[in-house]
């Protein structure tokens, strides 16, 4: 299991093979506004991170057809709300989780812990990603993919 912090930690002892910085993987991120925009990076092999996730089926579906482009989803924005906010970012990305499941998309997730103390273990993802209504086999494929994008 791998994720991605903006923290120093020792990966070994939160549990996971590897932890990679935020600074180490910047350069395999591309930060775009929405799926349209992700369309244009179908055949780059890098990470994806979206800013909002309202999806374009059609847009999602290019990106599984090349299998080189992974979304990246940020669950700091998940664990660090509360209440209505948290509810409709985990809706959003449930109903974009489910088009990737579909079609075939690659995805992963990071926590992006700012404190070595906000590092969640494996298992804690695992059933974060669970919450968003994927099974646990997924969950774990999915925070394997980030080794295939950094290493």
């Amino acid at each position: 299991m791998f994720d991605i912090t903006k923290c120093a930690a020792d990966a070994k002892t939160h549990g996971f093979e590897r932890l990679f910085s935020a600074e180490e993987a910047k350069a395999r991120i591309a930060v775009v506004d929405n799926a349209e925009k992700a369309a244009e990076l179908k055949n780059r092999k890098t990470l994806i991170l979206l800013r909002d996730w309202k999806f374009d089926e059609g847009a999602i579906k290019t990106i599984a057809d090349k299998k080189r482009a992974c979304f990246l989803i940020d669950l700091s924005t998940i664990i660090g709300s509360r209440g209505m906010r948290r509810a409709v970012e985990m809706s959003k990305l449930r109903s974009f989780l489910r088009l990737c499941a579909k079609h075939g998309a690659f995805y992963s997730f990071a926590s992006f812990a700012e404190k070595e103390e906000e590092i969640r273990s494996p298992e804690e993802l695992e059933h974060i990603i669970m919450l968003l209504g994927l099974n646990r086999g997924q969950a774990r494929f999915a925070l394997g993919m980030l080794k295939e994008y950094l290493a």
